[in-house]
């Protein structure tokens, strides 16, 4: 059975949340972009932890993604393509915004960040102090 993953789910979302930060402060200036940009930050917790645990929930039915590369890669680009769309469409519903939120570069960027979260991982995650693995 997969590990399932909490700790590195949320230091990664958070890592997520604060790129997107970064990006919706540049994107929408004015005095509403704090509020979008926080309620970016707990939409980025959970795709992130989604993408990080995907491994353990295809386990729980006694399947591998890991033992199918286009399975798997399908799966995250779809993930982080509905990460992108909701970047981008957050904006939308927010009162007295005339665009659709953040450049599209972006959020591709944040979708992307989300769909590869368990990979980037694998490489900051020996950085990171012991009670953050």
């Amino acid at each position: 059975m997969a590990e399932f993953l909490l700790i590195p789910a949320l230091v990664m979302g958070g890592i997520i949340g604060l790129i997107e930060l970064f990006f919706v402060h540049a994107d929408e200036r004015g005095l509403g972009w704090l509020s979008h940009g926080l309620h970016a930050l707990p939409i980025a917790f959970i795709l992130t932890f989604v993408a990080m645990n995907l491994e353990f929930a295809a386990s729980l039915f006694n399947f591998s993604l890991q033992s199918n590369f286009w399975l798997d890669l399908g799966v995250r680009t779809v993930l982080g393509l509905v990460a992108a769309f909701k970047v981008k469409a957050a904006a939308a519903v927010v009162k007295g915004h005339n665009s659709v939120g953040e450049k599209l570069s972006h959020a591709l960027i944040v979708g992307a960040l989300i769909a590869a979260s368990p990979y980037i991982w694998q490489f900051i995650g020996p950085l990171m102090p012991a009670f953050l693995q």
